[in-house]
């Protein structure tokens, strides 16, 4: 059996108010949190002369730049379709220690359009976690408030899972988790199953590499309320990605991308929302010493 535990999927959230005739919509970044008992995915079995093992190399350190964009599309209870689009772009400080711990801070953030809420930009704010761990609760930040509470799921997603023992290439293995989550005003059953594949070696000028690929399926059900008004949502979601690696462990870049389908519903209104939202991220990362993590 999967080993069960906690994972964040991100997205964009939704919250509606409603009026004297009609509830709108408006969307912010998503925010999944999660407090369950998990495992690291276990290790597959390698294949003779299966080449060197691989994981995220200790004792390094590297920038990392995020830029995402993600588009949304509302259906109102009117039958009008409306868009928003996000973008935004991030970099952070990426610390590997010697025991595996990882840490990330952020260095900057710029959203276009602007963030909303007097939300203050949560600089130097660090999260700390292992990349193995599927739990959500493994990275956790230590300032920023609500609006750094936020890029969580993005952070989460930086970094692939190697299995326990590391991977080899031209393997794959699986991870699972089921827990109880929070997806912005709901509260939510969520479960999810990810498939990793390791690639080929490839050898060339800069030394060996290979890729590892991602799948990610979940589902969600919740209920929530805001402004006295209840609300129940269902969404599923899917991820897919592809990380770069040397055969040392360091990473070099990263395309992901993911797609939502999110059901809002009014039981005092009987209105539905449907929601779709769809995300692209590029990651790249640039080594730098010890010294000027810090």
């Amino acid at each position: 059996m999967p080993a069960q535990g906690c994972v964040v999927a991100h997205g964009m959230p939704t919250a509606a108010a409603s009026s004297a005739r009609q509830t709108l919509v408006r969307l912010a970044p998503i925010v999944v949190f999660a407090a369950c008992a998990g495992s690291p995915p276990l290790a597959p079995a390698a294949r003779p002369n299966a080449g060197p093992t691989i994981s995220l190399q200790e004792n390094w350190h590297a920038k990392v730049l995020v830029e995402r964009d993600d588009s949304i599309i509302l259906t109102l209870p009117s039958g009008n379709r409306q868009l928003q689009q996000f973008h935004r772009s991030a970099a952070f400080t990426l610390g590997v220690a010697g025991d595996g711990t990882v840490s990330l801070r952020l260095d900057s953030l710029t959203m276009r359009p602007p963030g909303e809420g007097g939300h203050a930009t949560p600089l130097r704010a660090v999260w700390t976690g292992r990349a193995d761990d599927p739990q959500v609760v493994a990275f956790r930040v230590s300032a920023g408030g609500s609006f750094a509470d936020e890029l969580t799921a993005v952070v989460r997603n930086l970094l692939p899972r190697f299995p326990a023992g590391g991977a080899h290439a031209q393997t794959t293995w699986t991870d699972s988790a089921a827990g109880r989550v929070r997806v912005d005003i709901f509260t939510a059953k969520e479960r999810r199953v990810a498939t990793w594949t390791a690639g080929t070696l490839r050898h060339d000028a800069n030394g060996t590499s290979l890729t590892l690929q991602v799948r990610e399926n979940y589902e969600q059900l919740g209920r929530g309320s805001q402004g006295g008004q209840s609300m129940t949502m269902t969404s599923q979601g899917r991820r897919s990605g592809i990380y770069y690696s040397t055969v040392g462990g360091r990473l070099t870049s990263a395309e992901l991308t993911d797609s939502t389908i999110m059901l809002i519903s009014l039981p005092d209104t009987r209105q539905v929302v449907p929601t779709l939202r769809f995300g692209r991220a590029s990651v790249r990362f640039i080594p730098i010493s010890r010294d000027s993590s810090e």
